[in-house]
């Protein structure tokens, strides 16, 4: 009986409930280099944990950094394909073998030259968010190239050549025998329904030694070489068919080489024009300028690999990635910040400057957001996740619409208006050195919530400058003027690009 008994826990006793630390959660770790293969072959993008983790259980995605968007989503044991982008259905595979030593390998079969770009993997549990960047480069090496003569010009023979099946982009160069560059008299290229480029390219031949060649970034070169062996005398005193018949016995005599040295792909390239929208005079959008207001950044909500400004007008991007568990306000994936301010009704606009040394190499976006947006692990940047906002990507803009319509914009935006209008759901981007309307996003559905200004930087080399646009320190280049007659009544509303939620 002595022993069954209770006794009493003594008063000064304390009981002490111990909460177990968190696990350290691995990084993702790619290849770290860029992959490369050839359109029509399949390819394997790498990615692991490290140290080694089982990852059945992880949710693990992969997303096509040019749009923000799904090309493979694995969860639980279960590959799921509702956001899926439809370019990639049938596509993918994740390898199943490697998931319990952690490895996160992507297979991607009949690469097209679209395939060509960044991939993002990104890795999450209930705790914990990490990614990693696999680069991938996509090529085609194009027909060997065709060499045909034109008509006399200029003391001289047209030599054209031509060759088609290239990506990306090939560039067509002519060199005299010594290594001098000489300028093309005309050059032009198209891009078929497979996303391969045909080039094509003339000189003017009047004496010496010339060739042609293709270039790329893949470091191979190899020459359309043809010699045209007679004194420049001769071309400008004889007559045109000789100057002909003569090149085309050379020409027949020729053994042609082939050689790519393809251009980096950085965007598209040549042939933007100017966008249509209206130029603006005095104030932006014909707004008045009560409209005009100033803008800070909120450095709590910022990415922990944004640095941004004591007086919180500018934000850089400057360390790697690091990892960033999930507390307070702090975007922990995309390199996001919001601005302090928040509009719930009337027209508010203001000045976003982007300044570095590597401004065509950049990759930022300006908008607004919901005060409520999501700011943990992967994004949907679009309306339907409340951010309404434009993306420069090395050399190409596009409007986050969903999904993302690129723009044709000539010259590049560095300094934007964002012009919000709460009353009738608009949102607008105004190239501010030109006047050029960029987009509109029309009938947004802010849903009676508090709208915040919205910034990302996802590269290091730029930094994302707020510009105090209040009336009284207005530039003069703006002007003091009301807006030009062609001012819409709606001054929200533009030609340029408009879209609905």
């Amino acid at each position: 009986r002595m022993l069954q008994r209770r006794l009493p826990l003594p008063a000064h006793l304390l009981l002490l409930h111990i909460l177990p630390l968190p696990l350290l959660f691995p990084r993702v770790e790619g290849p770290g280099h860029t992959v490369t293969a050839a359109v029509g072959q399949d390819v394997v993008l790498p990615c692991h944990l490290s140290p080694q983790r089982d990852a059945h259980s992880l949710d693990v995605r992969w997303i096509w950094d040019k749009f923000s968007e799904t090309v493979h989503h694995y969860r639980n044991g279960e590959d799921l394909y509702g956001e899926q982008m439809g370019a990639y259905a049938g596509r993918t595979e994740l390898s199943r073998d490697g998931l319990s030593a952690g490895s996160l390998d992507l297979r991607i079969t009949g690469l097209r030259p679209s395939d060509d770009g960044r991939y993002i993997c990104t890795v999450e549990d209930a705790d914990a968010y990490a990614e990693t960047i696999v680069e991938l480069e996509v090529s085609a090496t194009g027909a060997d190239p065709h060499l045909s003569l034109g008509g006399y010009e200029a003391g001289g023979v047209r030599v054209l050549c031509r060759s088609a099946g290239w990506y990306p982009l090939p560039q067509l160069l002519w060199r005299d025998a010594r290594g001098q560059h000489l300028p093309s008299v005309s050059q032009t290229h198209s891009q078929d329904q497979e996303g391969l480029f045909q080039i094509e390219g003339a000189v003017i031949v009047t004496g010496s030694e010339k060739s042609g060649s293709f270039f790329s970034t893949h470091g191979q070169v190899n020459t359309a070489l043809f010699l045209v062996p007679f004194s420049a005398p001769f071309f400008h005193n004889a007559q045109p068919w000789k100057v002909a018949l003569a090149v085309v016995l050379v020409l027949l005599a020729v053994s042609i080489g082939l050689g790519v040295y393809l251009f980096r792909k950085q965007g598209k390239l040549a042939e933007q024009g100017w966008s249509r929208g209206r130029c603006f005079a005095g104030t932006p959008l014909g707004l008045d300028k009560g409209a005009l207001v100033k803008v800070t950044l909120d450095p709590c909500t910022a990415h922990p690999d944004l640095i941004v400004s004591q007086d919180n007008s500018s934000v850089r991007r400057e360390s790697k990635w690091q990892l960033v568990y999930k507390i307070l306000d702090k975007f922990d994936n995309w390199g996001c910040v919001l601005g302090r301010e928040e509009f719930r009704e009337g027209r508010h606009c203001w000045l976003v400057e982007v300044e570095g040394e590597r401004l065509k190499y950049s990759r930022w976006y300006v908008g607004v957001a919901r005060a409520s947006v999501k700011r943990k692990g992967w994004i949907n940047m679009s309306p339907e996740e409340g951010i309404w906002a434009v993306q420069y990507n090395k050399g190409q803009v596009m409007s986050l619409t969903s999904p993302p319509t690129p723009l044709s914009l000539s010259p590049d935006p560095t300094r934007i208006w964002v012009c919000l209008d709460c009353t009738h759901g608009q949102v607008s981007f105004i190239n501010a050195d030109n006047g050029v309307e960029i987009f509109t996003f029309t009938a947004a559905s802010f849903n009676g919530e508090s709208i915040r200004p919205w910034f990302v930087l996802q590269k290091r080399g730029v930094q994302l400058c707020l510009r105090d646009s209040t009336p009284q320190t207005l530039s003069p280049a703006l002007g003091s003027s009301g807006p030009s007659p062609d001012t819409p009544a709606s001054p929200l509303l533009g030609s340029a690009g408009t879209a609905q939620e």
